[in-house]
């Protein structure tokens, strides 16, 4: 998978759109993420990794800034300083700055709603988007998040009214 998200290839479209990958347990996301991690980041992108269950509380937003911030190298304010500013504004400046892939795994993502209201996952595509979809961009935002069993990831990435519709869907789990 991590030359795929590497060096993406014309059927690899959907990679862009966001990874979901059904796992087995916390334990086999963990080090799906350890393995995965040190590969993304020798080949030249900036990886950030966050667990859901870090997200699901009122400062989850800011709390994914400031990890995203610091595990690619830039201070971050603390979060009651931060204002104003978007997750999409923040990884904007973090993927300008360094020119490149920027990579969020996100660990345990069924654990936040997949209806369309749901905001931190609205906030990663709206960021995604903005760095995405900006011609004059040289850089990129992935996602690459885990769904641990019996949630069911292909669910989320082919309801139209989900975030993330479109994105690819694996399993590394045997059912």
């Amino acid at each position: 998978m991590a030359k795929q998200l590497l060096s993406p290839g014309p059927l690899d479209n959907g990679l862009a759109s966001g990874v979901f990958v059904q796992v087995r347990s916390n334990e086999e996301s963990a080090q799906f993420f350890g393995d995965l991690a040190p590969m993304l980041r020798s080949g030249g992108m900036h990886v950030a990794v966050v667990d859901a269950a870090h997200l699901m509380v009122e400062d989850g937003l800011p709390r994914l800034v400031q990890v995203f911030r610091a595990q690619c190298g830039i201070e971050c304010p603390p979060v009651e300083r931060m204002g104003e500013l978007t997750l999409a504004d923040v990884l904007a400046d973090v993927a300008h700055r360094r020119s490149s892939t920027v990579t969020l795994l996100l660990g345990g993502a069924q654990r936040l709603p997949a209806e369309p209201g749901e905001r931190v996952m609205k906030a990663i595509k709206s960021a995604r988007d903005c760095i995405n979809l900006d011609p004059a961009s040289t850089a990129r935002f992935l996602l690459v998040a885990t769904w641990i069993l019996p949630a069911n990831p292909s669910q989320y990435v082919e309801n139209s009214r989900s975030a993330f519709y479109g994105a690819t869907a694996v399993t590394l789990a045997d059912t």
